[in-house]
């Protein structure tokens, strides 16, 4: 009969709620493996035994209840330890209480053993199999392995989001990309990855388990013109030097579609300019913002009316505009 204090193994309360007490019992599960702890395996697989079984018990409602009553498990219950002959039923069925000796099995001496061929399918108990379907039956459940993929996707898609079609295999999945994503995020489809065989350890049913997911992971390419900065967007927007000069209002592409925006009189080449709520989207419902850095751009060719603006110009005093530049 163990004397551990169930709860006290997998650090819970007594008023923990069945969440808790799985919760409880994947982190302790995780980190008491023995395939985790090669510096001690026989100590881990001891640990490993005693969450196995403080589990087997608290996340069992009806076994849970005999404990809490008795402090003991229906088993320890069953095998006498000086609380009487007493015989159980689970699933459905009424407990009761024998005049004769029990024909309950003993658990004395038993040891726990891991119900899994390898720590891959270990790690599938926890995204996505419930530990009553694992442990009910001691097997692993037969479910399809993950499948994994990479995709590549416009940078103004990962701004605004949407669907696109990926091709795996011979099929065609479509893939919803949430607005804002960003570099190498995965995307998991539910039961898109391998389909599970029928290999006779399914305890899911009798045509084999679930198929496993498929987790894609998101590339996002570069654009000719803009870029990003946490939830700000970034675009170096050409001006002419009349525009500068004289200012104007141009027309800018952004998320939202053309926005106006206005270039003050006497602007010069690297002024930032921001342009409010036009970056990228946030979950709380604002978005950030698109900043405009402007970069004046000279013609190749000028007519006879500027050319002589500009000689004019050249007659003038030049202005002292590199007067603070130093070296030291």
């Amino acid at each position: 009969m163990s004397k551990d204090d169930y709860y006290q193994v997998l650090g819970v309360s007594k008023s923990a709620s069945r969440e808790e007490i799985q919760k409880a019992y994947r982190q302790l599960a995780r980190k008491y493996h023995p395939d985790f702890n090669q510096n001690d395996p026989k100590g881990a697989k001891e640990k490993f035994q005693k969450v196995q079984e403080a589990f087997d018990v608290l996340g069992n409602p009806e076994k849970r209840e005999v404990y809490d009553q008795y402090g003991v498990s229906p088993d320890q219950l069953g095998s006498g330890g000086g609380h009487g002959p007493f015989q159980w039923s689970f699933g459905g069925g009424s407990s009761g209480r024998s005049s004769g000796s029990s024909s309950a099995r003993s658990s004395a001496g038993r040891e726990a053993q891991f119900p899994f061929d390898n720590i891959a399918d270990f790690m599938h108990l926890f995204s996505g199999a419930s530990p009553e379907d694992v442990f009910a039956a001691g097997h692993r459940p037969n479910r399809g392995r993950d499948a994994e993929t990479t995709i590549s996707i416009p940078f103004t898609l990962s701004i605004t989001g949407g669907k696109v079609d990926v091709k795996i295999d011979n099929r065609t999945v479509s893939v919803t990309i949430p607005a804002g994503i960003i570099e190498g995020k995965k995307i998991r489809l539910s039961g898109l990855g391998e389909k599970a065989s029928n290999d006779g350890r399914s305890t899911v049913g009798k045509t084999g388990g679930k198929p496993g997911d498929l987790y894609v992971t998101v590339h996002i390419e570069d654009h000719p013109y803009y870029s990003r900065r946490g939830n700000n967007l970034y675009v170096d927007v050409p001006v002419t030097l009349k525009e500068a000069a004289f200012g104007a209002k141009i027309d800018i592409p952004t998320p939202k579609g053309s926005v106006m925006l206005t270039v003050p009189a006497g602007a010069s080449s690297g002024m930032k300019l921001r342009i409010k709520q036009c970056g990228v989207a946030l979950s709380s419902g604002g978005a950030g913002d698109m900043f405009a850095t402007l970069q004046i751009v000279l013609p190749k060719t000028w007519s006879s009316s500027d050319r002589a603006i500009l000689e004019q110009l050249k007659s003038e005093p030049e202005e002292l505009i590199r007067g603070k530049l130093r070296w030291e």
